[in-house]
């Protein structure tokens, strides 16, 4: 279900370790059929270049638990709040 329409409200962005791991995540979620885009990850996170999953707020437990179901970890969760970004718990 990737390229959602991401009006749902708040959005929660999970940055990983790598983009293969992006890629495996991106399969993992459409077999799960969760909602989510991958985007590059935001300048207001990480300098660095690399891409993460962005989700509704609401499917932030569903997405780690998929991922660490199979073996992705991840290096931070995030909620967007306005146009800056919040650390969250995500275990």
């Amino acid at each position: 279900m990737a390229g959602f329409a991401l009006n749902m409200g708040a959005t929660c962005v999970f940055v990983l370790f790598s983009i293969h791991d992006v890629m495996k995540a991106e399969k993992i979620l459409r077999e799960a059929e969760i909602a989510f885009d991958t985007i590059p990850v935001p300048k207001e996170i990480s300098s660095d270049c690399g891409m993460a999953i962005m989700t509704g707020i609401g499917e932030k437990e569903r997405v780690s638990v998929q991922l660490r179901n199979h073996g992705i970890n991840i290096k931070g969760a995030y909620k967007k709040i306005g146009s800056r970004y919040e650390t969250i718990d995500y275990e």
